[in-house]
């Protein structure tokens, strides 16, 4: 029998008082919870020929107190007043008369069944404005449209929409005038979330953007139609401040959040016409820290942000005990879907994309977890044979029909990119450091060990024996010439290899006091490198000398696993592990062109996920501690990235492959 708790009329605040179970008493088992829309259905049952005279369910609300429940007996109970997305702990104990069993524990996150429209589409002509949308479900009873123009704010009109109505054509509108649309789906619960739009009927459309909501800061291109309007003249755009840039085509990037204006004017046949154009400007192109919860966080650890292979999509995994691979679209800063592996388990490593077909690879630290997922976040395969992927980054060949992993066991495989199916296997003497395809070959970093082995059948072709140890989870970085790499090495070392003669070039220049981490090769032939003993380095292409360091701190746990960018004017990009995770903009010659905190006091904020750099736009990923999801952030600062081989790959997808 089901009760609804409104029904109940025992709710009331129980703080301490929870009585102590007294002589054994059996437990409820099969305790089972539902989520609902705004509650959770839980229902248990009792040991047979045990018969509780009550049930007392208890569990922490959204203001920090416990509330109390009785079932009257009955073995199920709907638990009403909840806040839709927060994860509720319940625990239900049996009473026998006088004494009380111990409890059991169960968690459950209610969600909305009022699902909003989600692919709401605007199209304008001469005076009119059509919206057309899919139904959201088949529970929803009718829709509210509201809209008004923007010369009168103040005059929203109002219409009801049967269930069943996809389409509605709006006319008598006023042409050349910004109308905004609202529309929300009604259910027996209430009314979704509002979907929301905006279009301009008129003769012609007036100017294309190559985007409607950015960053701070960062640029939009604003294109007059001149298709349209074949006899414009003197066109002009003015921003705020009075800002006026003439031409068909300008770009401008706003420096105040919120919605924006611009005004555009033209001359057409002898009359000055007039547009007003709107856009949605955030603080940040992404900023995020909504991931799942294990063990009172989850965050970034030991990978890096990479993009899809038209640069619109940015993808990174998080560390805890519910990794999960996550999609953010870089045009809007929504997230666009999340992979979670239908076994949980955590993640260290970095994740890569397939350049030709946009498949993100990655693994988990537990054996048998590599998956293939497709860019619209369906799985495509799994690998079973490796063991923990707390290692080094995959790659993938320049054709995008090989995946190549090496686990924490030093088992080296060669995948088909389509069915997920093993090609070949090497036994590497060690952890999986780095990986690098060139041409046909595979180059391991295991260890001391540099690895030499064909590409086609997994044979060694050679092996160098560095004097120091390869640092975990670094990979290499390639000069302009394309044969030189850069290994950064335990205890603040870093070495050269030959790739074309298989020979070491330096055997670990000693740079620092700890370990190196992931190097970056500047276009002037610099290496840039940050290091576990808080500085940061710029070190000659020949490894015999430092060009310049800087100390981020006292103390140690700076920059490692930072995964650092490097820009086409040889500025350096970096944040720092502790301590107020300091982003750093160093110049060539080490002074420091910006600095900044994300959300300044939160020590839980360190650096472990890594950096990446694409579009002007700095992406960094933070591991978060007890009670404080990492944060993962998209910042505009300006700036191309640069064309040199790059740490994590050379390309924005992270391949780890140089040709």
């Amino acid at each position: 029998m089901l009760i609804s708790v409104l029904a109940l009329g025992f709710s009331s605040c129980w703080t301490e008082d929870i009585p102590e179970a007294g002589a054994a008493r059996p437990q409820v088992t099969n305790l089972t919870a539902t989520p609902g829309d705004e509650e959770v259905y839980l229902s248990w049952e009792t040991p047979e020929g045990w018969n509780p005279t009550d049930f007392i369910i208890y569990y922490t609300g959204s203001d920090s107190e416990t509330i109390t429940l009785r079932s009257g007996g009955n073995r199920s109970c709907t638990v009403g007043n909840l806040t839709n997305g927060t994860q509720y702990i319940f625990h239900v104990q049996a009473v026998y008369g006088e004494l009380i069993s111990n409890y059991v524990t169960i968690t459950a996150k209610p969600s909305t069944s009022r699902f909003p429209i989600t692919d709401l589409t605007v199209s304008a002509g001469d005076g009119y404005v059509t919206l057309s949308w899919t139904e959201p479900a088949t529970t929803v009873l009718s829709y509210t449209l509201s809209y008004y123009s923007e010369e009168t704010p103040e005059n929203i009109k109002e219409q009801t929409v049967e269930k069943g109505t996809t389409s509605v054509t709006l006319d008598n509108l006023i042409n050349d005038k910004n109308y905004y649309f609202s529309i929300v789906a009604n259910y027996a619960k209430g009314a979704s979330e509002a979907t929301t739009a905006k279009a301009m009927p008129t003769l012609a459309i007036p100017y294309i953007l190559d985007r409607e909501t950015a960053a701070k800061n960062q640029p939009i291109t604003f294109t007059f139609n001149t298709e349209g309007y074949p006899t414009a003249t003197d066109v002009k755009w003015t921003f705020p401040g009075d800002v006026v840039k003439e031409g068909t085509v300008v770009e401008y990037g706003f420096g105040s959040t919120g919605t924006q204006t611009a005004k555009l004017s033209a001359s057409i046949d002898g009359d000055l016409r007039t547009w007003t154009v709107e856009v949605e400007i955030r603080e940040y192109v992404i900023y995020s820290s909504d991931w799942d919860i294990s063990d009172s966080y989850n965050g970034f650890k030991g990978s890096c942000p990479v993009f899809s292979p038209d640069g619109r999509t940015v993808y990174n995994i998080t560390f805890s005990n519910l990794t999960e691979l996550v999609a953010f679209d870089l045009i809007t800063g929504v997230e666009k879907w999340r992979y979670k592996p239908a076994t949980p388990s955590g993640s260290y490593n970095p994740l890569t994309v397939n350049p030709k077909t946009g498949d993100i690879y990655f693994g988990t630290s537990s054996a048998g977890q590599f998956y293939a997922v497709s860019p619209e976040g369906q799985l495509l395969w799994t690998f079973t044979e490796a063991q923990s992927m707390k290692s080094t980054a995959p790659a993938v060949n320049a054709a995008g029909t090989v995946v190549y992993i090496c686990d924490a066991s030093g088992n080296t495989f060669a995948i088909d990119a389509a069915s997920g199916s093993k090609l070949w296997s090497f036994a590497a003497p060690a952890a999986g450091c780095g990986l690098l395809v060139n041409g046909n070959e595979l180059v391991v970093g295991a260890g001391k060990n540099i690895c030499f082995i064909n590409a086609s059948d997994g044979s060694e072709i050679a092996r160098l024996t560095m004097a120091q140890t390869m640092t975990d989870i670094s990979g290499f970085a390639v000069a302009a010439d394309m044969t030189t790499a850069y290994v950064p090495n335990k205890g603040g070392y870093i070495s050269s290899i030959d790739l074309a003669s298989h020979k070491i070039i330096v055997d670990g220049f000693h740079v620092g006091g700890d370990n190196m981490y992931e190097p970056v090769v500047a276009p002037n032939g610099s290496v840039f490198i940050g290091s576990k003993d808080s500085y940061v380095y710029n070190v000659n292409a020949s490894l015999t000398f430092v060009n310049w360091s800087y100390k981020h701190m006292d103390g140690i746990n700076a920059f490692n696993y930072s995964h650092p960018c490097v820009d086409s004017e040889n500025r350096f990009y970096i944040t720092s592990g502790q301590d107020g995770n300091t982003s750093y903009i160093f110049d060539a010659n080490g002074s420091i062109i910006e600095q900044w905190t994300y959300e300044a006091g939160n020590k839980n904020q360190k650096q472990m996920g890594g950096n990446n750099y694409l579009d002007g736009v700095l992406y960094s990923a933070f591991v978060g501690a007890s009670g404080s999801n990492g944060l993962f952030v998209g910042k505009y600062v300006g700036g191309e990235r640069a064309s040199s081989w790059s740490s994590h790959g050379g390309d924005i997808c992270g391949s780890c492959c140089l040709k």
